[in-house]
């Protein structure tokens, strides 16, 4: 799409609004092409959990009123295939109010400087103190329950992990 970077936030929007009856919000909107096709796609999370397993059947409905409202969205010229997926439950949280919301899920951070000689945890964040402004993450290490604390910007990458 030519002018894609000034019709994403009006596609959030009217993504959003459609979302939200499903208790979904927009994680990402993609403009790419695949196939010689132009895609528009639309990432989806949960709107009160965000690393909780999507619904196919959820998927299935916004897919459709989603569709509806694009087709009816005049700032789109060009011909495209409308992708409405997950966000998956591995994706990036990428930034301070996404990780706040995390807390009480498994994630896996990795640090600029290293703590305790590691600079990769997956663990559960189990808390954020507002005093200190740091974030706590509870992992085990050859059995042994261990806590880290860092802060936002100590931050190299950090995502969601399926812990096995």
């Amino acid at each position: 799409m030519k002018n894609f970077s000034n019709i994403k936030p009006a596609i959030i929007e009217i993504a959003n609004v459609i979302l939200k009856e499903h208790n979904l919000r927009v994680y990402e909107v993609n403009n790419f092409v695949d196939f010689e096709s132009d895609v528009l796609q639309i990432l989806v999370e949960d709107l009160n959990q965000p690393n909780k397993p999507l619904d196919f059947d959820a998927l299935t409905a916004v897919n459709e009123k989603l569709s509806i409202a694009m087709d009816e969205f005049d700032s789109i010229k060009e011909p495209y295939m409308l992708e409405i997926a997950s966000a998956g439950i591995e994706k990036p949280i990428r930034d301070f109010e996404e990780m706040l919301k995390a807390i009480g899920q498994y994630i896996c951070v990795e640090l600029q400087a290293a703590i305790k000689n590691l600079t990769t945890f997956e663990g559960i964040l189990v808390d954020f103190n507002n005093q200190t402004e740091e974030f706590k993450l509870e992992f085990f290490v050859k059995g042994q329950k261990k806590k880290a604390l860092f802060k936002w910007a100590d931050i190299k990458t950090v995502r969601y992990a399926v812990k096995f």
